[in-house]
């Protein structure tokens, strides 16, 4: 009886979570739209119906200048209807039509959806590292065979600046630490106190040693935020007897020198922690291990929430959301390269499921969702791609510069068509991803 109320409770919560993130998903949508519709009031264009959701209406209101306000069933988003937005056969010249607009004045029609989004996410983002924090990056773990100037730092330091740039995203760290030479600026707080401390290194090639395959699974290495750490393959062979390893050669010799049925304390580094065990010799030549090369600082970052002071929070705002939309924009790029794979895209089914699954981690995890969906509605919708606000403000500036609209049947087809193909592509993506 208990395992059936726990299950039903469980399908419940999945399915409130699931509503939620339709709810999350149509208010940023109705903010874009809204946007258009704020522009358009201001300079006076005449809107037809601005709708919250799509398809049967629910409840409408009609106001005095004709303008309709709906609530529609469908939680799939929202628009807003200009007059004279799309081409009609025979249709009559309407005062205050959108294609009678000059044309400055449809570019920022056209511009607010984005910017109001992006407006949205400077909000909410001020939100959130102002209750919670951001993410930043620690120092984490510094191994023996790191410079002595990385070894310097603590492991609670957090990575504040890379050759010049400031981190504001995790995601923008490797690719500042990419560089050969690196100035590394770190913020400690001790007791209270705030302060700097500068070091810069040359990254140098360092050779570690890891487990390539081990065929029980008796070997419980430790926890991890109360999860059982066993060993497995790519766990790291840090020491032994105090030994620091490189090289596979290096192993295999240490063990051969034990007696038979010694037992060395081996040291093993896995999800930021050490793990020091005592395995006798035959245990120890019954785990396979590689070893690996790579340049880097030596260090394992780890993350953490940390709450700026007020002035610095609040002037870490605009650089984090515009680093995020051009993280954003390298990543549609990368679908062009190559760089982005399928299993980096997502259509509505994906973006529902990711949506609904963040809910369950809680309002910072929530709010983070928030800001990144807002951007990536800003830059999406600015792409120049058939259908979508970019295409249509590039129809506009060409209109301005030939001193001529573009066919507007033209243009109507060529959105139409802009539409359904997109619409297409975001469910392929889906069922691929099945």
């Amino acid at each position: 009886m208990l395992s059936l109320v726990m299950s039903v409770s469980s399908v419940v919560s999945s399915i409130l979570n699931v509503v939620l993130a339709f709810v999350i998903l149509m208010i940023m949508v109705t903010i874009h739209e809204f946007g258009h519709y704020t522009a358009g009031k201001l300079l006076k264009f005449k809107i037809n119906e601005f709708s919250v959701g799509m398809g049967p209406k629910i409840i409408s209101h009609k106001k005095k200048d004709g303008q309709l306000v709906s609530l529609r069933a469908l939680p799939l988003g929202g628009y807003c209807a200009f007059e004279g937005e799309d081409y009609e056969e025979g249709a009559q010249p309407v005062e205050g039509a959108f294609d009678k607009q000059a044309p400055w004045k449809r570019l920022i029609v056209l511009f607010s959806g984005a910017f109001f989004n992006f407006l949205s996410a400077l909000v909410v983002c001020a939100i959130l590292f102002a209750s919670y924090g951001e993410t930043v990056a620690l120092v984490g773990k510094s191994f023996d065979y790191a410079p002595e100037a990385v070894r310097s730092l603590n492991p609670n330091d957090i990575i504040y600046e890379v050759n010049g740039h400031k981190v504001y995203l995790i995601d923008s760290l490797s690719r500042y630490l990419a560089a050969d030479e690196l100035t590394v600026t770190v913020l400690r707080y001790d007791d209270g106190y705030k302060s700097t401390q500068t070091i810069t290194v040359k990254k140098g090639k360092f050779t570690n040693t890891y487990v390539n395959a081990y065929s029980g699974n008796d070997i419980v290495l430790g926890e991890v935020n109360g999860q059982t750490v066993r060993l497995t393959k790519d766990v790291m062979v840090y020491r032994i007897n105090g030994k620091a390893l490189s090289t596979e050669g290096e192993y295999k010799n240490i063990v051969a020198a034990l007696s038979d049925g010694e037992t060395a304390s081996v040291t093993f580094y896995a999800y930021g922690q050490e793990f020091e065990l005592g395995l006798t010799k035959e245990r120890l030549q019954s785990i396979g291990v590689y070893e690996n090369t790579y340049s880097g600082l030596g260090i394992s970052p780890t993350y953490a929430r940390h709450k700026f002071g007020f002035g610095e929070a609040f002037g870490r705002i605009f650089p984090y959301c515009g680093e995020t939309g051009l993280v954003i924009l390298r990543a549609l790029g990368g679908i062009f390269t190559g760089a982005t794979g399928i299993n980096d895209l997502g259509g509505p089914i994906t973006t529902i499921s990711t949506v609904s699954q963040v809910v369950s981690y809680g309002m910072p995890s929530i709010l983070m969702l928030i800001v990144l969906i807002s951007i990536n509605l800003a830059v999406f919708n600015l792409l120049p791609v058939p259908s979508l606000d970019g295409c249509r403000m590039v129809f506009v500036i060409i209109e301005w510069i030939r001193g001529k609209p573009v066919n507007r049947k033209v243009e109507t087809m060529i959105n139409g068509i802009g539409l359904i193909v997109l619409i297409a592509l975001m469910i392929m993506i889906d069922l691929l991803k099945l």
